[in-house]
């Protein structure tokens, strides 16, 4: 019999590969704002990295990702994640999880940015985040899964989180309460007008901490991918690093390589130092391109892309080249936790990009996400199964309910965010964003509200918490640089 009760935020590759792992001790109800399949782990192209090469391994993988990182990372989170991360993708591949191989059956490493060696697995070529993900979505056996129905309180009572508050099919705010409950929403990149995020993914799991006065942690560490496909000023999705880990290049409009002079690494230098490399490429009046000239069958092993180009008219069969631009893509911050996703709020866990373990650091390496998810996943699971049945309380302590609501309009957040918290600050900009944010009334909720107004407060207490981290932090770290004067 089932005695423990674990409630999911989210039904990414964390939050499921969480559900999977629990579904045979606990009962598992998990919710998503939208369908289960809108989520970040769904567009995830470049790959995962794990240390299989038998000339790769995992000391030199930690080296790498401290490195990415700026040595900002947690040592011990760090060490796990690389070293579990190994046994973990072996276990997966047991289970039928099938990445893909050359012609005589051994794994394809590619190569990314920051990395070492080629240690990052595809699956489809550019499709692992979609493959992944419906590999945890097809061993949901036993899970109650909730669509469409937004979660937007935590439940507290007696210093303990106890269950959550959503939005049902028919939108009446209903409660559900739980033994152990678990954020799994994903990061935070709907607060800016250009991001590689789906568009459900507006910081609810850190809005749900901070309105319960749950840690958050590094806040201020925000990466911008450097490669988003651009046309018209407008982004249109993410085109991966594997691109230049097989032989792409940055170029401007003059054919010129921006990357030679500025890192030893060049075109696959780390994310942060690459996207303020072609911010400052723009600012100058310079156009961005990936050159395709020296990459080897990309419509084979970049399907994904390809049709992200196509459909979008891009004449890249023609000139090679594919126009790009910098956009928020992770939050290396989050909820913060220990190495069991546990946080500050006891009965309350956190996994993914979600929480803040502490191994991205100041800067994530690249495909060291869905490793996260994987290992991390586990890590949660195993420590909510060992703990004692007892009696929780399930009475909720009331909390109060928003006499004032007052919002901005989202394209305006998002623009000011953009100009505020993204890949160059000020500390004077930030200030004016904190004073502009102040006027408006989003840090309870009212009684009723839609899911627009919701997502946008959510967005808003984000905002303040990057603003107020960022002014924090006095020195350039990684993801976070302050703009010379």
């Amino acid at each position: 019999m089932k005695t423990k009760t674990v409630i999911i935020v989210g039904g990414g590759l964390a939050g499921s590969l969480t559900a999977t792992s629990l579904q045979e001790q606990c009962k598992v109800t998990l919710f998503t704002k939208k369908k289960l399949t809108d989520c970040n782990s769904m567009l995830a192209q470049g790959g995962i990295a794990v240390a299989m090469s038998p000339d790769d391994n995992w000391r030199a993988h930690y080296q790498d990702t401290l490195k990415a990182g700026v040595f900002h990372n947690d040592p011990a989170a760090t060490s796990l994640l690389v070293k579990n991360g190994v046994t973990a993708i072996e276990k997966m591949i047991q289970q039928g999880m099938a990445f893909d191989q050359d012609e005589q059956g051994n794994w394809q490493f590619g190569l990314e940015g920051a990395h070492s060696f080629p240690r990052i697995l595809h699956c489809h070529g550019d499709q692992t985040g979609k493959y992944l993900t419906r590999f945890a979505h097809e061993h949901l056996a036993q899970v109650e899964i909730k669509e469409n129905q937004p979660v937007t309180r935590l439940l507290l009572g007696e210093g303990r989180c106890i269950g959550v508050e959503y939005l049902s099919e028919t939108r009446e705010p209903t409660q559900l309460y739980g033994d152990a409950v678990i954020l799994a929403t994903g990061g935070i990149g709907g607060l800016y007008p250009l991001t590689t995020n789906d568009e459900t993914i507006t910081g609810d799991g850190a809005a749900l901490a901070i309105r319960a006065g749950v840690s958050l942690a590094d806040m201020e560490f925000v990466q911008f991918h450097p490669t988003l496909l651009t046309q018209d000023g407008k982004c249109y999705g993410l085109i991966s690093e594997a691109v230049r880990g097989a032989g792409a290049h940055l170029v401007d409009e003059h054919g010129r390589l921006v990357m030679k002079e500025v890192h030893p690494m060049q075109d696959l230098a780390p994310r942060d130092i690459v996207a303020r490399a072609l911010t400052a490429e723009y600012q100058a009046g310079h156009q961005i391109f990936l050159d395709l000239r020296e990459v080897q069958d990309f419509e084979t092993h970049f399907p994904q892309i390809t049709q992200l180009i196509d459909r979008h008219q891009i004449p890249f069969r023609q000139n090679n080249l594919i126009p790009v631009r910098p956009g928020a893509h992770f939050m290396m911050g989050g909820i913060a936790t220990d190495q069991t996703g546990a946080t500050s709020l006891p009965g309350l866990y956190a996994v993914g990009e979600a929480a803040c373990t502490g191994v991205h650091g100041a800067n994530r390496l690249a495909s060291n996400s869905l490793l996260e998810c994987v290992v991390f996943s586990h890590q949660v699971a195993q420590e909510i199964a060992a703990l004692p049945d007892e009696t929780k309380a399930t009475t909720p302590i009331s909390q109060k309910l928003a006499d004032k609501f007052t919002l901005p309009d989202k394209a305006v957040l998002q623009t000011r965010a953009w100009a505020a918290l993204g890949i160059q600050r000020s500390p004077t900009e930030i200030e004016e964003f904190l004073t502009w944010l102040a006027q408006f009334d989003f840090q309870s909720l009212p009684a009723h509200y839609s899911l627009n107004e919701l997502e946008t407060a959510n967005l808003c207490l984000v905002a303040e918490a990057i603003a107020q981290a960022a002014l924090a932090r006095k020195e350039n770290l990684g993801a976070h640089a302050w703009r010379k004067n």
